[in-house]
């Protein structure tokens, strides 16, 4: 099996000596201080609640961000973007569909049972059989179980970036003996591996973790994590200024410059895998939409350079495509701003609406810079005919309408690559089996290739077909690509050990802060 991740290395590699400064190996005072300067518990805010505890039922960044620090996987990622171990202190490969992982040995959930083969085997049936992520899991055939601490993981067929794909949250280890006599036990009270042990949560207001006593990895630097749901981006940058909490999650590209002249905080920036884009629902009630040349015709009239320099300030990459820079099979020679009024009005009159048309787009209500994109977004379109309502509604309640089949015209997405390859995004968002296919698009000859795609272990090849796959959609268009985000975390400056990653789900063990 080849290394797939090669193009991602040079965009990443910074990403390792990001952290900001503060003291460290702090000592406990009696006012729950420290006397070196060091807090016990590490605030963190982010835009939105998680929508459950149990990740295979709240897939959304927002969950993941502190499911992340309850759970492990089996491998993980280093600062470098590449494969370690977690959970499987090794592996090797049986064949081109068969990966065999032995297990670390006294790995305890937070209840002090033992994780074991079957608790690998358990969670996959069920990621598997799971109405909501199983497209995340298209890829596998089955787990089975050699010994107490050793399983062989079977691909349908060869799959490439299986190791990725196993580095994903949705593939933390879960427990059996819970789960086995209660579907639901994660849901109020979730039991993993990882470094934080689950104390609390006030739904819409925050999360409480407390540090596992007996985390396999070592000794954890902060006794208490604490997630608050803060959805207003610039009150997240005052709590940051105030030292109300410690970091702040998207800070507003508007706010950077004010928080790096701050001498209590600072922004950490580095590339991600997130990609934000407009969904065109391929079967709306609006029927203009349904035709691809008037899809084309909505993205001929964006100007997205103009749109990321207006509501980004440049913390953000225009984009070609659902797949964003760093990603395997990202394409740079793909031109991404393809302004053209003109071409844009030819196509809607050759399309029979010359005149243009109506339509509406729905936005999350608590994404402050997805608002303003859209209103940006509506000024545009109104150059060419077309008519936007913007609607601003709760995230869950959006996503659950929409995935339940509900109507609607086009809705602002932003897509969080959590493998960091093509096939994850393409799989997700084309496949008429994915729940995270928003635009009904269907076209078997795309997935026949990207299924075809899977097994290649020439990483030119591949990538050759996510272009042609690309280049296909670019005239379907069901997604109306923007730009690829960097990740920029407010930091208070006396923070250590926090570390960016391209998926955004932060980890917490080696963190500690000040006052």
């Amino acid at each position: 099996m080849k290394k797939i991740f090669s193009a991602l290395l040079t965009v990443c590699m910074l990403l390792g000596c990001l952290s900001a400064c503060g003291s460290k190996n702090p000592s406990p005072s009696d006012d729950g201080s420290a006397t070196t300067g060091a807090k016990d518990t590490i605030v963190f805010a982010q835009a939105s609640d998680i929508t459950s505890l149990d990740f295979h039922v709240g897939k959304n960044p927002a969950t993941f961000d502190v499911t992340c620090n309850i759970f492990d996987t089996l491998v993980t990622w280093d600062a470098d973007i590449n494969v370690i171990p977690q959970l499987a202190e090794s592996w090797e490969f049986l064949d081109e569909d068969s990966l065999q992982m032995h297990l670390r040995k006294g790995v305890l959930f937070h209840d002090g049972q033992e994780m074991t083969a079957e608790d690998v085997k358990y969670t996959f049936d069920r990621a598997m059989n799971s109405t909501i992520v199983k497209n995340n899991f298209s890829w596998l055939e089955s787990v089975d179980v050699v010994d107490e601490y050793t399983v062989v993981i079977n691909t349908k067929g060869a799959y490439t970036p299986v190791l990725n794909a196993l580095c994903s949250p949705l593939a933390g280890i879960m427990p059996k003996h819970l789960l086995e006599q209660n579907d639901e036990a994660l849901t109020t009270n979730p039991v993993g591996t990882g470094p934080y042990k689950f104390v609390e949560r006030k739904e819409g207001e925050y999360v409480k973790l407390e540090a596992n006593e007996n985390y396999w990895g070592g000794t954890v630097a902060t006794k208490y994590l604490e997630m608050r749901v803060v959805p207003e981006a610039s009150q997240r940058s005052t709590l940051l200024e105030t030292g109300e909490i410690d970091i702040a999650y998207d800070v507003p590209p508007s706010d950077v410059d004010r928080l790096n002249a701050n001498e209590a905080t600072a922004v950490l920036s580095a590339p991600s895998f997130k990609v934000f884009y407009v969904t065109i629902n391929c079967n709306s009630g609006t029927k203009a939409l349904i035709d691809s040349r008037v899809r084309q015709a909505i993205e001929y009239a964006i100007d997205k350079e103009a749109l990321c320099g207006s509501v980004m300030y440049g913390y953000a990459t225009p984009v070609a495509s659902l797949i964003g820079p760093g990603v395997f099979g990202y394409d740079a020679s793909a031109t991404a701003n393809i302004y053209d009024i003109e071409k844009a009005k030819e196509l809607l009159s050759a399309a029979g609406y010359p005149d243009g048309f109506e339509m509406s787009i729905w936005v999350q209500s608590s994404d402050q810079t997805r608002q303003e994109a859209c209103v940006i977004l509506q000024d545009m379109l109104s150059e060419v005919g077309i008519t936007v309502s913007v609607e601003p509604m709760d995230g869950a309640v959006m996503d659950d309408t929409i995935v339940k089949g509900g109507d609607f015209d086009a809705c602002s997405s932003m897509y969080y690559n959590l493998m960091g390859d093509a096939d994850y995004v393409l799989y997700s968002n084309i496949s008429p089996e994915s729940t995270s296919n928003l635009s009904h698009y269907n076209n078997p000859d795309v997935m026949a290739k990207l299924l075809a795609a899977r097994s290649l272990t020439d990483d030119a090849e591949r990538a050759a077909v996510y272009k042609e796959i690309s280049s296909v959609m670019a005239v379907d268009r069901p997604y109306i690509p923007l730009w690829a985000y960097q990740n920029l975390v407010g930091v208070r400056s006396s923070v250590s050990g926090f570390q960016l990653n391209p998926i955004t789900a932060y980890r917490y063990e080696n963190v500690t802060t000040g006052q």
